[in-house]
């Protein structure tokens, strides 16, 4: 399993936290994914052969959200996905 966490953008309220979990949660490979409104962001445990971050990144899109920043680690250290 990875850890990755995506930076969001156009949350406008605690239900769209709700929004964007259930969007990542229903994406096969996801395991969990918390979502806070508060930080903008959401952290997702995912087993990385099932499912990659940039199908991560398309379902917030998909439920009418944005990312804000690439995609990091949990640790704040570049994934890689991101090249930065």
């Amino acid at each position: 399993m990875q850890v990755g966490m995506l930076k969001l953008a156009g949350m406008k309220e605690e239900g769209c936290a709700a929004k964007v979990a259930d969007a990542l949660k229903s994406v096969k490979g996801v395991d969990t994914a918390e979502v806070s409104f508060e930080k903008a962001k959401a952290s997702i445990t995912f087993d990385e052969a099932l499912v990659s971050l940039q199908r991560l990144k398309v379902a917030v899109e998909d439920a009418g959200y944005a990312i804000a920043k690439p995609v990091h680690g949990e640790d704040g250290a570049c994934c890689g996905g991101c090249g930065g």
